[in-house]
């Protein structure tokens, strides 16, 4: 038997027109929701003026410590901190989402095939095949702001993994210094009690020579005693801040790593902080390009929104290639456009509308206060630093004093000039100026990490390149 033809044409050419001419009607109906670059007005620059803005994005600040040690922990943490790898894996999610989103064209494909007979009889072999196409036409543009909806997402994502190394460069630094300044404190109680011994010998010599008191005795042993008390406390704390480091390197608690290394003492901020102006605030800090990508994303939403309320047009077709054993084949093709239109627009789905104009306009209001909180963090983190920074010049003077103070109240008491009551003060007095310039030497390094994080510098430092971001066609 001679193979069979067939075609069906569903719709007419008059149908395909029309719905064509409607398609295109309501499409200028459509309007698009516009987006445009947020802008905040910003003073020319932050109240503590520089003379030249400095780019930030990539600055490795940590170096300013001149610590080795430091340098090594953050390259570890870099590669190996699981909040990162936890934030990059976010990234692959949302670009996976991205490219998830339909495509115009689309293509499928189908085969099957049987065989049907009796007992004794004949048998019937049968084959099929489909071949679909369909092409998807989006003149209202919501394929288009989904795409760019998933695209903001994914950046939006990109900023986060920069906010998440920049939350592990602060904790890093922070847990670094303070196990320094535990450090530097275990060193001034065994300098201090090695001062204590010496006063208590001092007091026990002239007690027995009839030219001191028991007083001076009990009272140099009390404070030889305190000083001793203090030693297992900070050694605990040392062995807190090692852990610390540990798990923000990516290492199990109590292993040994580079923190356990003696250091260089306490790191010295000596480099003066990278200010800039707010532009560069705009581009450095993770949490305003978040805000900003999320309320674009935002206002894509209403555009995927407002297309909903119109028909879809598509163009569609699809060819079957049918054969049977003995008896023949045939072919059935079509192909033509098709309109599906929305519910009618009532209260509900304007209501949709309605709600993600909203979503967006929250966006934005979150981007501003955004923009704000950052410049208040940048403007309190510099007044700190600048505090920070006096302060210690100051106790350094204060150390010094007392110091020579101790020396020469010393002498006097062996030459009989002074007590050693009066010794036990200047000794006092020494261990608390050396305790509270270890402290603002811990404050200015503190606050020396803190501006450096709020102006959003080095949010981009170990950053591997990524794949380019599907494009949205």
């Amino acid at each position: 038997m001679a193979p069979q033809r067939q075609a069906r044409h569903p719709w007419g050419r008059p149908f395909a027109i029309s719905a064509l001419a409607l398609a295109t009607a309501l499409a200028a109906c459509a309007q698009k929701e516009d987006y445009k670059t947020p802008h905040f007005p910003f003073f020319g620059s932050y109240s503590q003026k520089q003379a030249a803005p400095v780019l930030l994005s990539n600055a490795e600040w940590w170096h300013g410590f001149q610590d080795p040690v430091l340098n090594q922990l953050v390259a570890q943490a870099l590669a190996g901190n699981l909040s990162i790898a936890a934030a990059r894996e976010r990234v692959v999610q949302a670009r996976a989402e991205a490219r998830g989103v339909p495509d115009r064209a689309g293509l499928s494909a189908s085969a099957a095939g049987r065989q049907q007979g009796e007992k004794g009889g004949d048998v019937t072999s049968s084959a099929e095949g489909d071949l679909g196409l369909s092409w998807m036409l989006d003149p209202y543009g919501e394929r288009r702001a989904r795409k760019a909806a998933a695209g903001a997402r994914v950046e939006a994502a990109d900023a986060e993994t920069d906010a998440a190394r920049l939350l592990v460069l602060y904790n890093l630094c922070n847990a670094y210094v303070e196990l320094r300044y535990q450090q530097r404190l275990l060193a001034l109680r065994q300098q201090e009690i090695a001062s204590r011994r010496s006063t208590l010998s001092l007091a026990q010599s002239l007690f027995d020579t009839n030219s001191g008191t028991k007083l001076d005795v009990t009272r140099t042993q009390a404070e030889l005693a305190q000083a001793q008390a203090d030693l297992p406390l900070i050694e605990a704390a040392i062995r807190v801040q090692q852990n610390q480091i540990a798990v923000l390197t990516g290492r199990q608690p109590g292993t040994s790593g580079p923190e356990r290394e003696p250091g260089k003492g306490m790191p010295q901020a000596r480099m003066s902080a990278d200010i800039g102006i707010p532009a560069d605030l705009l581009r450095n800090r993770p949490d305003i390009r978040i805000a900003e990508r999320l309320y674009y994303a935002a206002v894509n939403q209403v555009d995927v929104a407002r297309a909903a309320l119109y028909p879809r047009l598509s163009l569609s077709g699809a060819i079957n290639l049918t054969s049977v054993r003995k008896g023949g084949s045939s072919r059935d093709y079509y192909f033509g456009p098709s309109v599906s239109l929305p519910e009618f627009p009532n209260s509900s789905t304007k209501a949709g509308v309605e709600a993600t104009y909203s979503a967006a306009r929250q966006a934005h209001i979150d981007w501003k206060a955004t923009v704000l909180n950052a410049v208040m963090e940048v403007e309190n983190a510099l007044v700190e630093y600048d505090g920070s920074r006096r302060a210690r010049a100051a106790t350094e003077r204060s150390l010094t004093l007392y110091r020579q103070a101790q020396t020469m109240t010393r002498d006097l008491v062996q030459s009989g000039g002074a007590t050693v009551g009066d010794l036990i003060d200047a000794d006092q007095s020494v261990t608390n100026a050396s305790n509270t310039l270890a402290q603002t030497q811990r404050q200015q390094a503190l606050d020396f990490i803190a501006l450096n994080v709020r102006l959003g510098s080095g949010s981009a430092a170990g950053e591997a390149p990524a794949p380019a971001t599907p494009p949205g066609n």
